[in-house]
């Protein structure tokens, strides 16, 4: 055990003493281990240090062993949170690194990857990279195992918002659906779209991460772009899927589905402003306010990520509503 703990053979022995004979004072313990007075009493320094016991007050003053499914918790939590920000100082050196866009060799702009496990650690640092958003197309083939995305969890818990498309054919994969009801669940924004051209990840305008060979399940080779024009390609890629993409809900099965399609009164409403009458116009048409209008066209607006009327009617166009 000491080898995965780190207590060292003579603390471990003195921990296991107490597990195996119950309590004791430190002149107990010296009796039982065979040692010294004074390398039980640094043995059981260490081993309060690291959680492992804790000591009664006078005048017993107890070595009391805490339960070894215990201990070795709160020492693997230790230990994950120090990796965390071990991991995170890392990110921090690599951000400064590649800040000084201006300066960087063509070279630099992009670093290729090899390896499921690369990749893997690739992705998890475009999520980690983000501040902002981070923008997803998921496209077939699918891992073996899509557990739930542990990082994105988390980073979206700390605030950063993730815009994601599936593919169609996602929702047929039982596995991967079920991880997405989780993601969207927690605040994820999902939408769906037939044939997505690759998958992809980009975190903000800083890192994205592009499959060089997506079409098979091996996943073992990628790009990991920096600031350049390829990464403004890419962000625009996938801005126009996601204008075009319907948005996925949680149904109360506990599944995915795209949302309601257009109803017929909004597609008449859409098409007589796309014929060109005004507001006032399409009120008088549909037996209603104008204000009734104008708001059914900024929830339109806002259902499909429009700027303007005239890129809603693009929208509506691209989406077979007119």
């Amino acid at each position: 055990m000491r080898r995965s703990t780190g207590l060292g053979a003579e603390n471990e022995a003195i921990y296991l003493a107490l597990v195996r004979q119950g309590a004791a004072t430190v002149t107990e313990l010296a009796e039982r281990a065979g040692s010294t007075l004074e390398d039980v009493l640094r043995a059981v320094d260490a081993l309060q240090s690291e959680g492992f016991v804790h000591r009664t007050p006078p005048p017993r003053e107890l070595v009391v062993p805490v339960p070894p499914e215990l201990a070795v918790e709160q020492l693997v939590q230790r230990q994950e949170e120090e990796l965390e920000r071990v991991r995170e100082a890392a990110y921090r050196l690599a951000a400064e690194a590649y800040n000084q866009a201006g300066n960087r060799r063509t070279e630099e702009l992009i670093e290729i990857v090899s390896g499921q496990t690369a990749v893997n650690l690739a992705f998890d640092r475009v999520q980690r990279t983000a501040r902002q958003e981070v923008r997803e197309l998921v496209a077939p083939p699918y891992a073996a195992s899509a557990e739930v995305n542990r990082t994105q969890l988390a980073r979206q818990a700390d605030g950063v918002v993730y815009r994601v498309i599936y593919d169609s054919s996602a929702l047929e994969d039982s596995l991967l659906s079920a991880s997405a009801v989780s993601h969207v669940r927690a605040g994820e924004q999902a939408r769906i779209a037939d044939d997505l051209p690759t998958k992809l990840a980009v975190a903000d305008r800083e890192l994205a991460l592009l499959p060089l060979d997506w079409a098979t399940p091996a996943h073992d080779a990628a790009l990991l772009v920096h600031p350049c024009s390829l990464l403004d390609a890419l962000v625009a890629l996938f801005e126009t899927v996601w204008g075009r993409a319907s948005p996925l809900s949680v149904t109360a099965g506990e599944t995915l589905a795209a949302e309601d399609p257009l109803s017929a009164d909004d597609r008449y409403l859409l098409s007589l402003l796309v014929a060109g009458l005004t507001d006032e116009a399409a009120a008088a048409r549909l037996g209603t306010s104008r204000r009734t209008v104008a708001r059914r066209v900024q929830l339109l607006m806002e259902r499909t990520h429009s700027r303007s009327r005239l890129q809603l009617g693009w929208h509506a166009r691209e989406r077979g509503w007119l």
